[in-house]
């Protein structure tokens, strides 16, 4: 609003200096044409002008008369032009916020299309720059975006495939574990396959230097060989002699052991037994299938030889 006003006053203050100009103009050309030249009717009257003292002298000495030239006519004196003053036009006083306010606002009412016209073009075409300059931006942005996204839709495939490529590792490092895990189980089960082959072998030819040589006999001898160093006796056993029923199926597995009555040993004592004939299995089979027992009663005897007592 402030620009626009400033605009209106710079071209009202144009417009009455050039109106001044002209009128000084229009007044000087009227000035010069009033200018009369006088002029006065008759011929004009040439005048010689002759001394006296040179006619009145006598002739003797008086020397030939020569023809006087006529004197050349005098020029027309021309008409004096009147000077022209400079009329000086005064600037107008400055007039007041108020008017000129109300001028600016008259000359807004008098010419508004002409303004609205004439400010019509300029705005369109600043307009219509800023979209020229706007537009490379705009197009700058855009490919800084796709160009953008493009490293990204890259660097999120290059992490897609390095997690594929650790899964993977992983994956081949688990099966590799696991068939080495395997074939270490394996070797182990031959290894404990020999181990009780070898102990059933020997103690079917083990004995304790008794005279019964059946098979039963070996094998509860074998049976006995690997329960009793299972057997975590309490301190506070003097002697014990207590039987035990142990239930099993066939391979050596035990599922039941139980202390029998009568049995003079406490209750910790008793538990004892018990879990020793759980640790020890799976009790001596190959070799004594002939022989095995589903059911067979075990003597806990401490010392060992209340056992050898009927």
């Amino acid at each position: 609003m402030d620009s626009n006003a400033l605009s209106l006053r710079a071209i009202t203050y144009s417009v009455l200096v050039h109106l001044a100009c002209l009128a000084v103009a229009v007044l000087g050309l009227l000035w010069t044409s009033s200018a009369e030249t006088l002029s006065v009717a008759g011929p004009m009257i040439e005048a010689t002008l002759v001394d006296f003292n040179v006619a009145a002298r006598p002739a003797s000495k008086s020397a030939p008369i020569k023809p006087v030239a006529p004197k050349p006519k005098p020029k027309p004196v021309p008409a004096v032009k009147p000077e022209i003053q400079p009329v000086l036009t005064e600037p107008p006083p400055p007039t007041p916020p108020r008017g000129e306010d109300r001028a600016n606002q008259a000359l807004v009412r008098i010419r508004p299309d002409a303004l609205t016209t004439a400010e019509k073009p300029q705005d369109q075409r600043i307009k219509r720059e800023q979209v020229d300059l706007t537009e490379p931006e705009d197009q700058l942005l855009k490919m800084e975006r796709e160009r953008q996204q493009q490293l990204d839709d890259i660097r999120r495939q290059r992490e897609q495939a390095e997690k594929n490529r650790q899964l993977e590792e992983q994956k081949l490092a688990q099966l590799q574990n696991q068939s080495r895990q395997s074939e270490l189980d394996k070797q182990r089960d031959q290894e404990q396959q020999q181990l009780q082959q070898l102990a059933d072998e020997a103690a079917q030819r083990a004995g304790n230097e008794g005279v019964d040589d059946s098979l039963l006999a070996h094998y509860k001898l074998a049976m006995q060989n690997q329960i009793v160093p299972q057997w975590l006796r309490p301190d506070t056993v003097a002697t014990v002699r207590c039987k035990v029923r142990i239930v099993q199926i066939v391979g050596g597995e035990v599922l039941s052991a139980t202390v029998l009555s009568p049995c003079q040993a406490d209750e910790v004592t008793r538990r004892s037994m018990e879990a020793a004939v759980l640790r020890a299995q799976p009790l001596p089979y190959r070799g004594f299938e002939s022989v095995f027992q589903r059911q067979i009663d075990f003597n806990f005897c401490y010392p060992e030889s209340l056992c050898t007592q009927p």
